[in-house]
C-alpha cells in the first residue's frame, strides 16, 4: 500500500480547506455569541451596506458646511447680546468634528458672516438642499436594513416631513457637549473630578446621544418596525459616538496627521470624510445587530447547502422588499439541497 494505512483516504489541499471551513461553520452555529456576531457581519455584506455607508458619508459631508453656517448665523442674530452663550453654542457644534473642528471653523470664516442676511439666505438654501439628501439617505438606509418593502415606505409628502423631523432632532446634538460641560462644572463644584467625573460625563452624554439616535431611528424607519426593536441599536450607537469622540485623536491621527502640511481645505475634506465614514459604519453595524436580534436572523451558514432557517428568513425578507405595488405579490420557495432547482 506504499506506506498508507489500509482504509484511509488522503485528502487534497482543497478538501482539507473545505473540511476546515465546515468545522468552523458547525462550531459557530452551535455557539450563540459567535453565531450572532457572524450573522451581523454576514448581513452587512449581504445587504451591501458598504454602499449605504458611502451614501451616508457623502450626504453628511454635503450637509455639514451649510448647516454649520446657518447655525452660526442664527446664533449670531438670536444671541447677539449674549456673547458667552453664543461662543459656547458655536464651539459645541464644532467640537462634534474632532481634529478638524478648529480648521473647519477657520475655513468657514463664520465670524465674517455672523448676523448678515446674505449668509443666512445662502446657508438656508444650501442647508435645505444638502440636508434633505442626508435625511433621505438615512431613511433609505434604515428601511433597507430592515427589509421594508418599497411599497410600504413613506412617499411624498410623508418622507419630506420625516426629513424635516430628522433635521430637527439632529439639531439637538449641539446641546450634548453643552450639557457635558455643565455637568463637569457642577461636578467640580461638589468635589467630583478625575476618572469618576469623566465616567459620569461619558454615561450621561451616551444616554443623551442614545435618545437622539432613537429619535432619528424612529423617524427614519417605517411604522412596521416597533420602537422597542430600535432601542438597543440606538443606545449602542450613542455609546459608540461618545467613545469615538474621546478616542478620535488616536483613531484619526493616522489619516489626517499630515493635514497641516497639506492645503487647509483638503485636510478638512479628508478629516471630515474619515470621521463621517467611521461613524456611519459603526452606526450601520449597530442597526444590523438590531435587525438580527429582533428578527432572530441567526445562526447563518458560512457554506451552503444547506440553508439554515435564518438564511431562508433573510432571503425571503430581502426578496419581498422589492415589492413596489400593492397588487404585486412575491413568493419565495426553496428546493431541498439534494433536489435540483426546476428549469425555467
Amino acid at each position: 500500500m506504499h506506506g498508507r494505512r489500509r482504509g484511509t483516504v488522503e485528502m487534497n489541499p482543497v478538501e482539507r480547506v473545505q473540511r476546515a471551513v465546515r468545522w468552523v461553520d458547525t462550531w459557530q452555529q452551535r455557539h450563540r455569541p459567535a453565531a450572532f456576531v457572524f450573522a451581523v457581519f454576514k448581513k452587512f455584506g449581504d445587504d451591501q451596506a458598504g454602499n449605504l455607508v458611502s451614501l451616508l458619508t457623502y450626504n453628511a459631508f454635503l450637509a455639514t458646511f451649510p448647516l454649520l453656517l446657518v447655525l452660526v448665523t442664527i446664533t449670531g442674530i438670536v444671541l447677539r447680546n449674549h456673547a458667552g452663550l453664543q461662543r459656547q453654542v458655536v464651539n459645541s457644534a464644532f467640537s462634534e468634528f474632532p481634529i478638524v473642528g478648529g480648521q473647519l471653523h477657520e475655513q468657514l470664516g463664520v465670524t465674517a458672516f455672523q448676523g448678515t442676511g446674505l449668509a443666512l439666505t445662502v446657508g438656508i438654501v444650501g442647508a435645505v438642499w444638502g440636508a434633505r439628501g442626508f435625511a433621505n439617505a438615512v431613511q433609505n438606509t434604515l428601511n433597507t436594513l430592515w427589509a421594508i418593502p418599497k411599497v410600504d415606505r413613506p412617499g411624498f409628502p410623508g418622507n419630506l416631513l420625516r426629513s424635516i423631523g430628522l433635521l430637527a432632532v439632529l439639531a439637538f446634538t449641539v446641546a450634548v457637549p453643552i450639557c457635558a460641560a455643565a455637568l463637569t462644572a457642577a461636578g467640580s463644584r461638589v468635589g467630583l473630578s478625575g476618572l469618576p467625573a469623566q465616567l459620569l460625563v461619558l454615561v450621561v452624554s451616551s444616554l443623551l446621544d442614545g435618545a437622539l439616535f432613537l429619535g432619528v431611528f424612529r423617524l427614519a424607519t417605517a411604522a412596521q418596525v416597533s420602537t422597542r426593536a430600535l432601542i438597543p441599536g440606538a443606545f449602542v450607537a450613542g455609546v459608540a459616538w461618545q467613545l469615538l469622540l474621546n478616542l478620535a485623536g488616536v483613531l484619526l491621527s493616522h489619516t489626517v496627521r499630515h493635514a497641516e502640511a497639506i492645503a487647509g481645505l483638503f485636510g478638512i475634506v479628508l478629516g471630515l470624510l474619515s470621521w463621517f465614514a467611521l461613524q456611519a459604519t459603526i452606526t450601520v453595524y449597530a442597526i444590523e445587530a438590531d435587525v438580527v436580534r429582533a428578527l432572530k436572523l441567526w445562526p447563518r451558514s458560512l457554506t451552503q447547502p444547506p440553508l439554515t432557517r435564518a438564511d431562508k428568513s433573510y432571503l425571503t425578507a430581502v426578496t419581498g422588499a422589492e415589492a413596489r405595488r400593492p397588487e404585486q405579490r412575491i413568493d419565495v420557495e426553496f428546493t431541498p439541497p439534494d433536489r435540483p432547482a426546476p428549469e425555467k
